[in-house]
């Protein structure tokens, strides 16, 4: 059995829970939101989008379940410590489309990979074999996947504005030296990125969230035609909006929190400006300081955007 998985990759605060939505509209598609984080949600008994808790959940109970059953009542404990191991051994390799570190990290990582797969194997199985899509964003995650040969995964990248997403970021994240160390991260998993687009360059596609506001139905099909899936908007009620069902949706903290708590069916969308204010001046030079010349090479300019 072959999974497929359309992975969104990028920073967070950059549109990928709103995203992820549009494309499990799909009748081929299934959100399984940012998967990554299952282990702390059931742990936590965190609330899923269904108005269940995530252990109580229909899907994800079944999920869990399949896992467990391969590897043990731990198995979440062993994901969640498995991911950090590989994130730091994934960090220190100086590329990630060499073969030979290809190869270390999955012998050295064989039993966590072999968990990641039983997890994805059991979303797919509980989602009726529907091509997965997933938000996690983390880079690292999408390596991984990319490592499991039972695995189909399809990278995403969505790219916002490094200012956009440090004004954002900031809007929640209150200590400054903290806020600086996630807008340097951009670049980290905007470089990362771009080695797994060299590695697969036709199953790698990068959108920046800009060019996705302006024609997100026409950006929708186009991702739809690229992934596999059945061309199909028909909840696009015009270019910019569209009614979205829930009846699918099983997400958790940490996705968007606005996103889960109001639980909108109609959407318009549209190309986000507010961050651009004379008042965020200081974060702008923060974000440019941490993030140009670099940002430059994904389509953005050094205080003229502003």
């Amino acid at each position: 059995m072959v999974i497929k998985v359309l992975y969104i990759a990028g920073a967070g605060r950059s549109g990928t829970t709103f995203l992820s939505m549009l494309l499990s509209q799909n009748d081929d598609a299934q959100n399984i939101g940012q998967i990554r984080d299952l282990p702390i949600a059931v742990e936590k008994v965190a609330p899923c989008s269904c108005r269940h808790t995530v252990p109580d959940c229909g899907f994800w109970g079944a999920v869990r379940s399949q896992v467990e059953a391969r590897h043990g009542t731990e198995v979440m404990g062993a994901l969640t410590a498995g991911k950090a191991a590989f994130r730091k051994a994934a960090n220190a390799e100086a590329s990630w489309q060499d073969a030979a570190a290809r190869a270390r990290l999955s012998q050295a990582h064989a039993g966590h990979l072999e968990r990641l797969k039983t997890l994805y194997m059991a979303a797919a199985d509980c989602a009726g074999g529907r091509m997965l899509v997933d938000s996690s964003k983390s880079v690292d995650v999408a390596l991984a996947l990319s490592l499991i040969s039972e695995i189909e995964v399809y990278v995403l990248n969505l790219v916002r504005d490094p200012r956009a997403v440090a004004i954002s970021w900031a809007k929640i994240i209150k200590k400054r030296k903290r806020l600086r160390m996630r807008t340097h991260n951009w670049v980290e998993r905007q470089q990362r990125a771009q080695w797994l687009g060299d590695y697969a360059p036709d199953k790698f596609m990068q959108l920046r969230y800009e060019d996705l506001t302006v024609s997100p139905r026409q950006h929708v099909e186009k991702i739809q035609s690229w992934a596999g899936l059945n061309r199909a908007t028909p909840f696009f009620t015009d270019e910019h909006s569209a009614r979205v069902s829930w009846a699918r949706e099983h997400l958790f903290p940490p996705a968007n929190a606005a996103v889960l708590r109001q639980r909108k069916t109609n959407i318009v969308i549209r190309t986000a400006e507010s961050w651009k204010d004379p008042k965020n001046a200081a974060l702008h030079a923060m974000a440019e300081e941490e993030t140009f010349p670099f940002a430059e090479s994904l389509g953005y300019r050094q205080g003229v955007d502003i």
